[in-house]
């Protein structure tokens, strides 16, 4: 009489099973792992250049609808200078107006001191979020002044708001040169960055220049 004979699992046949098993489910998680860094960065990334589009088509906005914008606000400068230009120079700002005309009122039968318009006075500048901190990131600021018909601030409507903060750097300037294709123009070169918190925390920045050309003129 035959018997069949059961052959059972040997103890290196399992050890070298789970070796496998761990191996294979290793390399899976290596990539799962890797997707969710590069989603977390693509994010991250969009994130980033949403925020510099947004404020930059604000500040774009702002200086399209200007009347006329201050000689040395931001300063001019030689093309070989604009790399070292910073972010902390005193003259780094910019500042326009914007003019309000009613067209219901002639100049000449108005008061004496008064005008037929309003403006606002509009100042970007940036300063530290923490003043302490030598290696602090930026804040941009948008102040208003506006001035009334005659010529005078109304101080107590002036505002200063929070555009942007989270700045590596941020640099307002013309080019200091007649035979540029694009003399007249204002630039403003904005870097952001942002970290991230946690096991896969990481750092991000992205950086845009841009160019804005000169319009308008003082209303006097």
């Amino acid at each position: 009489m035959l018997r069949s004979i059961q052959k059972g699992t040997t103890v290196v046949e399992l050890m070298v099973g789970i070796i496998i098993l761990t191996l294979i489910l290793t390399a899976l998680w290596r990539v799962y792992s890797s997707s969710q860094q590069s989603a977390k960065e693509i994010l991250a990334n969009h994130t980033i250049n949403d925020e510099l589009d947004r404020t930059l088509l604000k500040i774009t906005d702002d200086l399209r609808e200007s009347n006329y914008i201050f000689d040395n606000m931001p300063p001019a400068v030689a093309p070989d200078a604009v790399a070292g230009l910073k972010t902390e120079n005193a003259d780094n700002q910019l500042k326009f107006t914007k003019v309000l005309y009613d067209f219901e009122k002639d100049p000449m039968d108005l008061p004496a001191g008064q005008v037929n318009y309003v403006q606002h006075e509009i100042r970007y500048f940036v300063e530290k979020e923490d003043e302490t901190n030598p290696k602090s990131l930026w804040i941009l600021n948008r102040e208003m002044m506006p001035y009334d018909n005659q010529k005078k601030p109304v101080n107590s409507e002036m505002t200063v708001f929070q555009v942007l903060n989270g700045i590596k750097e941020c640099v307002f300037y013309r080019v200091n040169d007649p035979d540029a294709s694009r003399s007249g123009n204002i630039y403003i070169r904005l870097k952001l960055a942002r970290s991230q918190d946690g096991p896969d925390a990481g750092n991000y920045a992205n950086e845009i220049v841009i160019s804005v050309k000169e319009r308008g003129a003082s209303p006097e």
